[in-house]
């Protein structure tokens, strides 16, 4: 029986890593290597023996490589995969990519795919895709949910840590990050429970994936 986990679980999953714990993407791919969904994402190889161990190693690389100006970064995004489980995870420091459907679609045909990213904004964007469509998703408002199943997760989204979604105007008086509340959800879509020790000792397979036009005011 899978552990139900809600927003406490998780207050502690970056440790003490602000940078990453304020602007990062997740992203819970069914079913597939991580080298295989790399190839998917048309992901440019990096240097040939780039070791990127845990979640701070893997966001002084990408700064390193902003800094050396090898690569276009309005053209590319910097990612590391890693196998957790039966899933792929991808992990983006100051990316969206996981969040763009139209780059995240063609990977979710005949799979599940979740993810969450935060970047300013305390609520920040979730997705959940499954075989090709968006089941859910919202921007920057939890209310304001889109997709073919938009209520589907409500309940579930109440009880991680969400509030009680039921009066915006009331919620904008409180308005917290929903950082833990979102693992906490992914973990109850995919089934992967992510953890500071985990992370922080997660061996990232790394890549450059190629951007497509942003769609968000947030993302430009």
């Amino acid at each position: 029986m899978q552990e139900f986990t809600t927003e406490a679980d998780y207050t502690d999953v970056f440790g003490t890593d602000d940078d990453f714990e304020e602007s990062h993407c997740f992203t819970y791919v069914q079913t597939v290597p991580p080298e295989e969904l790399l190839g998917e994402l048309k992901a440019l190889p990096v240097t040939a023996g780039t070791a990127v161990t845990g979640l701070s190693a893997l966001r002084e690389w990408t700064i390193e490589l902003y800094r050396l100006k090898d690569h276009v970064f309005e053209e590319v995004q910097p990612v590391g995969v890693v196998p957790v489980g039966d899933w792929t995870l991808m992990v983006e420091y100051n990316g969206f990519l996981g969040t763009e459907p139209e780059v995240m679609l063609p990977v979710t045909r005949g799979r599940t795919v979740v993810s969450h990213m935060a970047n300013v904004s305390p609520v920040g964007p979730f997705c959940w895709y499954a075989d090709g469509s968006v089941r859910m998703s919202y921007d920057e408002d939890p209310y304001c949910r889109e997709g073919s199943h938009p209520d589907d997760l409500l309940d579930i989204m109440r009880k991680v840590g969400f509030g009680p979604m039921e009066d915006p105007d009331a919620d904008e008086d409180e308005v917290k990050s929903l950082t833990p509340a979102k693992f906490a959800l992914a973990h109850h879509v995919t089934g992967v429970r992510l953890t500071r020790r985990l992370l922080e000792t997660a061996e990232f397979t790394c890549g450059l994936v190629p951007k497509r036009p942003a769609t968000s005011w947030l993302r430009a």
